[in-house]
């Protein structure tokens, strides 16, 4: 078995599925690329809680999806090779941040400056100190 952690974004919504036995699953394709422009899609089916936590995501979300891996290759209508990734995932993690409130994101935090606790020996004897 194959542990993979990929990130990127949302092709496309994830949409919910059924299975035979009735129960419900959902299925999505991320594009995890890197910073020199090399991509792959990653096929990503989730169930249960990671299946609700996935659907209510949109189209260019980025997330984070951890889980076990199957490597594949396919071939594009020009005949060049292109890897694949399938997921089905055990983790999952949006990579938004969350909004703040109107009020807050007008003003600038005001923390109060945190005083240093005073010890409980006075360190007062410096003055007697000689190299």
């Amino acid at each position: 078995m194959i542990r993979c952690l990929a990130s990127g974004r949302l092709h496309d919504a994830p949409q919910a599925r059924t299975s035979a036995t009735g129960n419900t699953f959902a299925i999505c394709k991320v594009k995890a690329d890197d910073k020199n422009g090399a991509w792959v899609w990653v096929s990503v089916i989730a169930f249960g809680q990671e299946a609700e936590r996935l659907l209510p995501l949109k189209q260019g979300d980025t997330v984070a999806i951890g889980g076990r891996a199957e490597i594949g290759a396919w071939l594009d209508k020009d005949g060049n090779p292109h890897g694949s990734l399938s997921i089905v995932v055990d983790e999952i993690a949006t990579l938004r941040g969350k909004p703040r409130p109107p009020s807050e994101a007008r003003q600038p935090s005001r923390r109060p400056a945190r005083q240093p606790e005073p010890a409980g020996v006075p360190f007062d004897d410096l003055d007697d100190w000689q190299p």
